[in-house]
């Protein structure tokens, strides 16, 4: 990413994929501060830098870096002046923060969730839609970890019910739905009458439906201890849809 793909004063984007040929640093990038609005790298692995090195370019719009392993930062670094008018982002997993990020605890979750809010909360030019396509997992190395035969990943999300922000736990499934957890509400409760109660309460009634059918961690705000998921487990008992599900995996849906 020398200065043969930097040297257009007024090139808006940049996107280039699967390219191991392409070297450099994403802070040369910064030639077309004043103009870039758009960048996406996919599989570039040798480029390299920190993806905070673009968060003063005041047009960028979007900015998706998939499979960049040599990309660091840190989203705890993003302040009411980073990235102004960013409506898309999407960071690799080594990122923390980013896509895919593995925390190692289980109680660590609240910590990366409280971040992630408060730069949504980073008020008024954050896109309400920043972070809400993003997953954090918990890593396969962490202590939290069920030693059962065929493990699948706990991950938590950023949620949204109307205007009413929180986030939840969730197991994830290769093939059959994945089984929820409880919201953790972040913001307050909406007025009542309001239009954005009425959106919040039809959204929360999807929820709790969806918690109704597949009702396995029902009660529960985040993953319990392996011995309480053992008995969770020898007690529960699949609805027919959910065993449907099961043995014609390739028909599922939610």
């Amino acid at each position: 990413m020398g200065s043969e793909c930097v040297g257009r004063d007024a090139l808006k984007e940049l996107h280039v994929k699967s390219s191991k040929s392409l070297t450099g640093n994403i802070s040369n990038l910064r030639v077309l501060k004043d103009t870039l609005e758009r960048v996406t790298l996919q599989f570039c692995p040798k480029v390299e830098g920190n993806f905070m090195d673009l968060a003063d370019f005041p047009q960028l719009k979007s900015l998706i870096l998939r499979q960049m392993g040599s990309i660091t930062g840190d989203i705890r670094g993003m302040s009411e002046t980073s990235f102004p008018k960013l409506e898309n982002l999407i960071l690799p997993d080594n990122v923390y923060g980013g896509a895919g990020y593995k925390i190692m605890r289980i109680s660590e979750a609240k910590d990366l969730i409280a971040t992630i809010y408060s730069i949504k909360k980073q008020q008024p030019h954050r896109h309400p839609s920043l972070f809400e396509d993003f997953n954090w997992y918990l890593s396969e190395s962490s202590p939290d970890w069920y030693q059962e035969e065929f493990g699948y990943p706990f991950s938590c999300c950023i949620v949204r019910a109307g205007s009413r922000l929180g986030w939840r736990w969730e197991r994830k499934f290769e093939y059959t739905p994945d089984y929820h957890f409880e919201v953790n509400w972040l913001d307050p409760l909406p007025a009542k009458g309001s239009s954005e109660y009425q959106s919040y309460t039809e959204a929360l009634q999807d929820m709790q439906s969806r918690m109704d059918r597949f009702p396995f961690f029902k009660g529960f705000h985040q993953p319990p201890t392996e011995e309480v998921f053992n008995r969770l487990e020898r007690q529960y008992r699949p609805s027919r849809e959910e065993m449907e599900m099961w043995e014609n995996p390739s028909s599922s849906h939610e």
